[in-house]
């Protein structure tokens, strides 16, 4: 007989967990907070640009581990429900509108920090 599978809520493994107890969007949240514990790259950084942010879980991140004051802009073409300290922007990373936006958002800052954990969506073409 073979072995069922879990399903649902059943599936979820200890991150999301912990992800809902702390208050993150997301569970990849704990890949950002784990790389920073090693590198410590997050807390000189004044200006970080996110790309494929949805739902904004390493923005939440970026909020908590860099300084006060610092610019935190999230890409994604899903809109990213807003976070204090932060700018969303629902663009395609792929444009040059999109440059442009972050252009105007980021004034005279250098981004210190791109984070990027995206993939293409290839559905059930890909093969």
């Amino acid at each position: 007989m073979p072995k069922k599978t879990k399903v649902g809520k059943g599936r979820l493994d200890k991150f999301y967990h912990l992800a809902k107890e702390q208050g993150f969007r997301a569970r990849s949240a704990f890949k950002l907070v784990q790389l920073n514990r090693k590198y410590q790259f997050l807390k000189n950084a004044k200006c970080a640009i996110d790309l494929c942010a949805a739902p904004g879980g390493w923005m939440q991140v970026c909020v908590k581990e860099m300084p006060a004051k610092s610019l935190i802009i999230g890409v994604d073409l899903d809109a990213i429900k807003p976070i204090k300290g932060c700018i969303g922007l629902q663009e395609d990373i792929t444009t040059e509108k999109c440059r442009a936006s972050l252009r105007t958002h980021m004034a005279t800052w250098k981004a210190d920090v791109v984070l990027h954990d995206g993939a293409p969506n290839v559905g059930g073409a890909w093969a």
